[in-house]
């Protein structure tokens, strides 16, 4: 299990992104789902009545530039209570019905001081995360739901993330600003992919957050890509296979081949020995090094969320090596972020995730440009963008040999 995740780490980790969160990306993403429409009061400028009051709706007058600031600046402060809130198992706490905050503690064991957790659950409350009553109970709602355990796309493992580890890599944000350079090993003190191999719990936790957003993305692409008239793919930096195996029930005629490092495919291996299905004898598996070379003559080859942890340097030399194995006439199918031109002031998420894989990592995002030119670069040409839905912008980027096209 911690060779499998380790490879996920390193081949196709999604940092929310989780995704990738860092405070932030959970600052603003908080702050524009939980933050309820306010009501601002202004004074009547009706003659004689200088002094009375009016309610207008928000959406009426534009917020004062401080007011949109201050939103912003408390947003980090959102980010971290709801973590801190989130890793106590408040939440699934709560799920059974309202409680106090010294109930909370007393009958539920949260591991809180009474009175500083009666104080941040008043302000999770005012974001609508919990609800509050007169007699200061606290109670379950549909986004505390999704910050349990157990629930269906639970996003538990992503906050708390978000509010820990990479809060601690983001302090580096002023020297990764100075230099460009990632800030995992000045901040843990080792590269992020050596901090997440020596830290089980670090591991874990990024392990599943990576798996509830990857579970998100996989569903995307088996609905929006269509895979006929494939018959051999290759999953680039595949980890366990869960998306080639999910492409292969769905075309019986494709057989499939999971390409990562020898330490992931043992790990692998051993997982789909427990499958005897159709899936399982059509799918095969390979060691080796994406950096060296791929497996050759494949109609297909797939690199989901691998090419944004590296800078185009390496990507360029991962492409390359993938064109020059592609069948003829065969697709290159990388399923990664793609950002919003240059003008284009919209979609927050993808660009602070951005900011957050320069700081873990080597890597980037990059607008339709910019892929356009890292394929153009390996002797590719994009033939297909296909939007996937997804928090982060993720598309399906489908590329031919340049005479292929």
């Amino acid at each position: 299990m911690a060779a499998e995740s380790l490879l996920h780490l390193r081949h196709a980790c999604d940092p929310w992104p989780t995704a990738s969160f860092a405070p932030a990306v959970s600052a603003v993403l908080v702050l524009a789902t939980l933050v309820s429409a306010s009501r601002i009061v202004a004074k009547s400028q009706a003659p004689h009545d200088h002094h009375k009051e009016r309610h207008v709706n928000a959406g009426q007058h534009e917020k004062p530039p401080q007011a949109m600031l201050f939103e912003m600046l408390f947003g980090a402060w959102t980010a971290k209570i709801l973590a801190e809130v989130v890793r106590l198992d408040v939440p699934d706490a709560l799920a059974e019905g309202p409680l106090t905050a010294d109930e909370l503690v007393r009958k539920a064991g949260i591991r809180a001081h009474p009175g500083a957790l009666h104080r941040a659950l008043r302000a999770c409350a005012a974001l609508g995360i919990v609800t509050e009553d007169s007699a200061g109970r606290f109670g379950p709602t549909r986004l505390s739901a999704l910050l349990t355990r157990d629930a269906p796309g639970t996003l538990k493992s992503m906050v708390q993330y978000s509010g820990g580890l990479l809060w601690k890599v983001w302090t580096g944000l002023p020297a990764g600003l100075a230099t460009g350079a990632s800030q995992a090993r000045a901040q843990l003190g080792s590269e992020f992919f050596d901090y997440l191999a020596a830290n089980p719990a670090a591991l874990a936790e990024f392990s599943a957050t990576s798996k509830a957003h990857s579970d998100v993305t996989n569903a995307g692409v088996l609905e929006r890509y269509d895979f006929g008239g494939i018959r051999t793919l290759v999953d680039v930096g595949g980890n366990a296979g869960h998306l080639v195996a999910a492409i292969l029930a769905q075309h019986s005629g494709l057989q499939g081949t999971v390409f990562d490092r020898p330490e992931v495919i043992e790990a692998a291996r051993h997982q789909a020995a427990a499958r005897a299905d159709d899936v399982a004898r059509r799918l095969s598996f390979k060691a080796g090094d994406m950096f060296t070379e791929v497996p050759p003559g494949a109609d297909a080859y797939v690199l989901k969320l691998i090419l944004h942890n590296w800078d185009d340097e390496s990507c360029a030399k991962i492409l390359r090596n993938v064109c020059a194995q592609v069948a003829p006439g065969g697709r290159v199918i990388a399923i990664d972020t793609v950002l919003p031109p240059l003008g284009d002031v919209s979609d927050v998420p993808s660009k602070l995730l951005d900011l957050n894989m320069m700081l873990l990592l080597p890597g980037k995002e990059r607008t339709r440009v910019e892929w356009e030119a890292l394929y153009r670069g390996a002797g590719l040409a994009i033939t297909a963008l296909i939007p996937v839905p997804d928090a982060f912008n993720i598309f399906i980027i489908e590329g031919r040999r340049a005479g292929d096209a």
